[in-house]
């Protein structure tokens, strides 16, 4: 399969599937702060590095079936997509995954870097990534620096039907903030940091 065919190189497309982006995340946000529009909620965590498996594809792929999207919105918001992917490599750092791939070709797709750059994968070279349902229906941040990832859903999403496909993940606890504190000095989070996090992402499942 040509892989760099999946990725976003139309500044109009880019453009239509940010402005989508945009309607569910707070792009310019970051945790600990609110990362999501208020109408997205019943959040649930997990470690960053679990989006690059292919356990995570296995998992955001059941849920595309279930709110019936035929493809999924991976992007990376930092490294800046405009400002440095697509000024280097003349093609973003954005892939539409139709939800037929399987999860190998999702790894492929992670570890595929432009030519003569194998760090500009995105598997290597990404630190805030978000997925997006294009129903608008749920959407995952994930900040490698924070070590964590979150979901949200829509207020029209019924949590007991997702149960089945998210009982690895945690609403935000203490396990949670342990690994997020692993970032920190003395491998302890700050309590300003744990508050707002808690204030922010309390409710769930």
């Amino acid at each position: 399969m040509e892989y760099k065919n999946k990725f976003i190189d139309n500044m109009r497309e880019f453009e239509n599937l940010k402005n989508l982006i945009n309607t569910i995340f707070i792009s310019n946000s970051s945790l600990p702060n609110q990362v999501f529009h208020k109408e997205f909620t019943n959040y649930l965590f997990k470690e960053f590095d679990f989006t690059m498996t292919d356990e995570f594809w296995s998992e955001i792929r059941e849920l595309a079936n279930k709110t019936n999207d035929d493809f999924i919105i991976m992007a990376v918001l930092d490294p800046d997509p405009i400002t440095y992917y697509f000024k280097e490599f003349g093609y973003f750092n954005w892939v539409k995954l139709e939800i037929s791939i399987t999860p190998d070709q999702y790894l492929d797709i992670l570890n595929f870097s432009p030519e003569d750059s194998p760090a500009d994968s995105i598997f290597v070279n990404s630190y805030t990534v978000v997925w997006a349902s294009p129903s608008m229906k749920w959407g995952i941040w994930a900040e490698r620096e924070k070590e964590v990832c979150v979901i949200a859903f829509s207020e029209k999403m019924y949590k007991d039907s997702l149960n089945p496909i998210f009982n690895n993940w945690r609403p935000i606890d203490n396990e949670v903030t342990d690994w997020i504190g692993l970032n920190y000095k003395n491998f302890t989070i700050p309590k300003d940091v744990k508050d707002k996090l808690f204030l922010n992402y309390k409710s769930g499942y």
